[in-house]
């Protein structure tokens, strides 16, 4: 059983990403080789767990869900076929460390198995980046593990640049500017 101290700093990031992604950014949909690129709706979180469950054989934080719940159309980008089965997603949250500084944390990405190799999470990082691109944020942060090849190369493929080491997890932290307006 989880003790105080966790549930109240899990309760204190949920409010934390409740607060900063309240109208972060519209509503968009882009279509590109046959696929569609969009912001999140709850009505996919079902498929986002299971397919997230299937790539990384652990389920999402609980109150990681919990906030897609209320603002999938803020922080989730799915990537869905024509006939709008999810092939992909990105899921975004915001941390402590980063959000004085107006940086989003790309969390997860995940590409259905069937559709790997197809340079399809690269697309949709620069989706991400260009929903997220209207002033608001100065970037968007997200990790690599050392020994995740495909992720560092598909971030730096987006527009990510490696700017530090992690040492826990060890990873490298990249990040990808935005144009800050405001």
């Amino acid at each position: 059983m989880p003790d105080f101290h966790h549930l109240q700093h899990d309760f204190k990031l949920w409010q934390l990403n409740l607060r900063l992604s309240r109208h972060l950014r519209g509503p968009f949909r882009r279509e590109e080789d046959g696929f569609i690129y969009a912001s999140g709706a709850l009505r996919y979180l079902k498929d986002v767990e299971k397919l997230h469950m299937q790539l990384f054989r652990k389920p999402l934080l609980g109150w990681l869900t919990w906030v897609y719940r209320f603002r999938a159309a803020q922080l989730m980008t799915l990537l869905l076929s024509p006939s709008g089965e999810l092939v992909g997603y990105s899921l975004c949250m915001f941390n402590a460390a980063e959000a004085s500084e107006h940086i989003v944390h790309e969390v997860y990405v995940g590409i259905a198995p069937t559709y790997q190799g197809r340079g399809l999470s690269i697309k949709l990082r620069r989706a991400v980046a260009e929903s997220y691109n209207h002033g608001h944020l100065s970037a968007i942060s997200t990790l690599a593990g050392v020994d995740d090849i495909k992720a560092l190369r598909s971030a730096q493929k987006a527009g990510y640049a490696i700017t530090k080491f992690s040492a826990k997890p060890p990873a490298h932290y990249l990040v990808h500017p935005l144009t800050r307006r405001f």
